[in-house]
């Protein structure tokens, strides 16, 4: 049998093309073809000692033992995560008022089925609920960033993440307009008899679309060594008009009610419009209703 029969996909991979490669990045960090390696090879290890363990992410090591970046990667990994990450990183450092720190994106790239995400470590711990009050000051930092186009959802483009899609938070398509998500709301309500219909006309003209954290979980903070807090997860991070984000405050979990106390969200007008669309989505399970004509070849 020919030696090469059970060669690692992965050692004969060809050369990876990162959607993100920071000037900045550390000197000793290996090229995303030995990250790939070392990420498999660390899953393996995890998953023999305990094969219940969802791995999502490994921290590399220099060569006295100390971790100094962490990789974030998996099948539900995206580019648009890595690319809003290091857009919101960098307003956050030029707002002198900002409370928060994100860590910086040194790396991020695909391979296969596969996201990457190469990051800065942060030496620190995950928040607790007693944390809240810290948490809260970030979000309120992390929802006066702007987007910088006019098309919600991630930097970069792609589908929405948040729990108003009813189908694994994801929306089936791409909008790329305010207009036409606004088009496809209205749709659901009048296709499922609902009165409410949906305007994002004026929040949008006088917020443009903010950056909206559906996924307030305490898992997406850190406190860093020096007690300041730090937003890790941008998975569930969109730019998006302000009332998806006073709906986000309503549908989290413990902690995300903790802080809902704690921020005031921009004044707005589309929540209760925007429950019963959601609500519209349930005996269906899914958004994939009442698609308009020109939007159906965008579905996923």
């Amino acid at each position: 049998m020919p030696s090469h029969a059970f060669a690692s996909p992965v050692a004969t991979m060809v050369e990876i093309v990162p959607v993100i490669d920071a000037e900045d990045k550390p000197a000793n960090l290996p090229s995303p073809e030995v990250i790939v390696r070392r990420c498999r090879t660390a899953r393996v290890r995890i998953k023999a000692a305990n094969p219940d363990h969802d791995v999502r992410g490994v921290p590399l090591v220099d060569d006295s033992g100390a971790a100094y970046v962490w990789v974030k990667y998996g099948r539900t990994i995206s580019m648009g995560e890595a690319l809003t990450q290091s857009y919101v990183r960098q307003a956050l450092i030029d707002d002198a008022n900002a409370v928060v720190r994100v860590p910086c994106v040194y790396l991020a790239f695909h391979w296969g089925h596969f996201g990457y995400i190469v990051m800065e470590y942060i030496d620190g711990s995950i928040c607790d609920e007693s944390d809240a009050k810290l948490a809260a000051s970030a979000v309120r930092s992390l929802i006066t960033v702007q987007g910088k186009t006019t098309e919600p959802g991630p930097i970069g483009g792609g589908p929405i993440t948040h729990r108003f899609f009813i189908d694994c938070g994801k929306s089936s398509l791409t909008y790329n307009s305010v207009q036409e998500l606004e088009k496809h709301l209205n749709a659901i309500l009048r296709f499922t008899g609902r009165k409410e219909s949906i305007s994002f006309r004026s929040e949008v003209e006088t917020y443009g679309l903010r950056l909206c954290p559906c996924d307030m979980n305490r898992g997406n903070f850190m406190k860093d060594r020096s007690g300041g807090i730090v937003a890790i997860d941008f998975g569930a991070s969109c730019f998006l008009p302000t009332s998806f984000f006073d709906l986000a405050l309503c549908m989290g979990d413990n902690f995300t009610q903790l802080i809902a106390r704690l921020v005031k969200p921009p004044e707005t007008t589309q929540l209760n419009a925007l429950l019963s669309a959601h609500y519209a989505q349930v005996p269906y399970m899914t958004d994939k209703i009442a698609v308009p004509r020109e939007l159906k070849s965008r579905l996923k």
